[in-house]
């Protein structure tokens, strides 16, 4: 099953038709892990003003749901094969659709929230937060508001106050979290080893980290890169 529309045609005439006064918030829920998405569709159904129209199970699924359906509300999950939440969150403002999106993530390091709010995100939302906490994102969202808990706007706040990394600084960073030498950084990307000797103490200063190891825990731990 690639998605599950729920009651779509009877959404559609809603959407459509001349009464106003019986509309509800439209919503998808996309997430792959089908335990979570259901949890989160039973609590958004005892809502009399919100109305799941349909579950994703991917980013490309609820692309192509949103794109025929164009729900008033898009929850997504950060991490979704094929396609993740951020590449959604892209291709939406690309396509400068009307539907809102929410994210709703268990990733709470710093760039996972500057990345998704620049993308377009109206708020983001961690999987463990009270539901209110989700049923009052869904309404400020859909009255154009932006919404973000205290603890995930301090998160925002400290990352815009830190020393950010250059884009040579942050290749040279994800090489490192490779275990590459200062040498074998330099061939992969056509520099010298003193050069990568100066972005290697750099990125060390800018992460408050004393070594290359600590240097790796701190940019795992704000989302600079991820270890497989």
């Amino acid at each position: 099953m690639t998605y599950r529309n729920s009651n779509s045609d009877q959404a559609e005439s809603m959407r459509t038709g001349s009464s106003k006064t019986t509309a509800r918030i439209q919503i998808v829920v996309a997430d792959d892990h089908p335990i979570v998405r259901e949890g989160v569709v039973e609590n958004l159904k005892r809502q009399r003003d919100l109305k799941v129209i349909g579950e994703a199970n991917d980013g490309v699924e609820v692309l192509e749901f949103i794109k025929q359906h164009r729900p008033d509300i898009a929850l997504l999950d950060l991490r979704m094969p094929r396609m993740n939440g951020l590449e959604v969150l892209l291709a939406l403002k690309e396509l400068n659709l009307q539907t809102r999106a929410i994210v709703m993530t268990a990733f709470e390091n710093e760039e996972d929230i500057q990345r998704s709010m620049k993308a377009g995100a109206r708020a983001y939302l961690l999987k463990d937060c009270p539901h209110q906490f989700l049923v009052d994102a869904i309404h400020r969202v859909y009255s154009g508001e932006v919404y973000l808990p205290p603890q995930v706007a301090q998160k925002l706040v400290d990352r815009m106050q830190k020393p950010q990394l250059s884009p040579r600084e942050l290749e040279v960073l994800k090489a490192v979290a490779a275990g590459k030498s200062n040498k074998e950084i330099g061939v992969q990307l056509f520099i010298s080893e003193g050069t990568v000797k100066t972005h290697v103490e750099s990125l060390l200063d800018k992460l408050g980290a004393a070594t290359r190891t600590s240097a790796v825990k701190a940019a795992v731990r704000r989302g600079l890169v991820q270890m497989t």
